[in-house]
């Protein structure tokens, strides 16, 4: 018998769920490569959420908040468009204390950025945090403007642009929503549909958003966290919170949209699909004509990047995230809206879930055995074995919540929503009338520890082999 060689693990997609997962199986100790088709991942023009659950795998993971201006959210409020009067208020400056972790917001570019450093550099200088958590490994090779076209995922077999193959003895499928891998998962076409949902992003100085005598009075001594001007006759919801240490403020407003007959049931075109899709200030106005004058004057002070917007879609939930050596997470495995802010979120956490189930998994085996492709016959049992595990995990946690922040504010009363939740998950939900961002939400989507539920039932399958 000899050590059986280390785990290998191909990731395609270098976002922020790649990222994560590369980050998760470096730190197992397995040797990872990064298959991302762009030149350069570039995450631009908004900000976006860390909430306590996935707060703590970047602090277990050592990033580094400080360098990436995190600002803390400790506060949610609604307030109507026409004259910017707080309708709810939900403070929440114990966060931290009561869920173990904080709630962060970040610039998109500023996380990546970390996440990318964190899968890159080398093994030395672990933080305190990091430590806890074991050691960095082997740094992960990213590989830029290199395509994967085809993936086996029975065998793990990535096929690249030029007809090279690769064979890896685990598979992430991590490259968005538009994925076209999916198909090869799947067996069958999936195209996302379009929600009849947009949403226009774009960041502003809060230096002006404080020179403004009207608006200023809505930011100066609150708590940081989401401010969101609900415009109910138009079902138009804009929501703005700070990044960059404060000095930044993203909008996000989610407003309903046309669309046309041509494409529907189709993935749309390719300004539907893209996040760089420029929006002129006018027609953004004329959506937002209910909203205060005040308010409006923010569209007006956007960046040099300007006002970008992008169709929302949605996919039916998946009934698993595996096949043979090949998982999906991330928006393959689950097209979120921005209702509960927890996409990201999600993904980070099945990339935790991932490090705990194959910690150290190379090293643990001693195989020689192999079969007619030249597989180590004991390894690939483990693999697919511990991804029974995942997709036994996070199938519950990762489609309950793509449902209720699909569903919109709407929530938990849309007829048969519950029904289709209960398919997947059986633990507690919050009332039907609970708001997004309201404390029985926090308290369900974002009070978990994936570490902890990792540990846990591989514990349990330990014990059950042993009886």
């Amino acid at each position: 018998m000899t050590p059986a060689l280390p785990l290998t693990a191909g990731v395609v997609g270098a976002g922020i769920a790649g990222l994560s997962v590369a980050i998760a199986l470096r730190r197992a100790g397995a040797e990872v490569e990064v298959y991302e088709r762009s030149q350069f991942k570039n995450e631009i023009g908004a900000a976006i959420s860390a909430p306590p659950n996935a707060a703590a795998a970047l602090r277990r993971w050592g990033f580094d908040f400080v360098a990436a201006k995190t600002v803390p959210n400790l506060s949610t409020r609604y307030a109507a468009a026409e004259d910017l009067e707080t309708t709810f208020e939900s403070r929440y400056e114990d966060i931290e204390d009561v869920m173990g972790s904080p709630c962060l917001s970040f610039h998109r570019v500023d996380l990546h950025g970390g996440l990318r450093a964190l899968a890159t550099e080398e093994e030395g200088g672990d933080t305190e945090e990091s430590r806890k958590g074991g050691g960095k490994g082997k740094p992960v090779a990213i590989h830029l403007g290199c395509e994967v076209q085809n993936v086996d995922c029975e065998n793990g077999v990535l096929e690249l642009a030029g007809g090279r193959r690769v064979q890896k003895d685990l598979v992430i499928i991590a490259d968005g929503a538009h994925s076209k891998l999916l198909t090869d998962f799947l067996g069958y076409q999936a195209p996302v549909q379009p929600t009849g949902r947009s949403i226009y992003r774009w960041l502003v100085s809060m230096d002006e958003v404080m020179a403004n005598p009207e608006l200023a009075p809505h930011y100066r001594d609150k708590a940081p966290g989401f401010l969101g001007w609900f415009d109910a006759q138009n079902r138009i919801l804009w929501v703005t919170y700070t990044c960059r240490g404060g000095t930044v403020l993203n909008n996000a407003v989610v407003y309903d949209t046309a669309v046309p007959k041509n494409e529907e049931g189709r993935n749309g075109n390719e300004k539907d699909m893209s996040w760089h899709a420029p929006a002129a200030t006018d027609t953004v106005l004329a959506t937002l004509s209910n909203f205060h004058p005040a308010a409006l004057g923010i569209v007006s002070m956007a960046s040099e990047d300007g006002i970008v917007e992008h169709r929302l879609f949605h996919r039916p939930p998946l009934e698993s995230f595996v096949r043979g050596r090949t998982a999906v997470i991330g928006d393959v495995a689950h097209v979120m809206m921005p209702t509960h802010a927890a996409g990201a979120a999600i993904a980070i956490e099945s990339a935790s879930v991932l490090e705990v189930l194959f910690k150290d998994l190379g090293s643990q085996l001693r195989s020689t055995a192999r079969d007619q492709q030249g597989f180590d016959v004991e390894k690939e049992r483990i693999v697919k074995e511990r991804l029974r595990l995942f997709d036994k995990l996070r199938i519950p946690r990762c489609n309950l919540t793509m449902l209720v922040s699909n569903a919109g504010p709407e929530g938990l009363r849309r007829p048969g929503l519950e029904k289709e939740i209960r398919r997947f998950y059986h633990g507690p939900l919050p009332p039907s009338d609970a708001l997004p961002w309201g404390d029985e939400f926090r308290e369900v989507l974002f009070h978990y520890d994936a570490f902890l539920e990792a540990e846990k039932a591989l514990r349990n399958r330990t014990s059950e082999k042993e009886k």
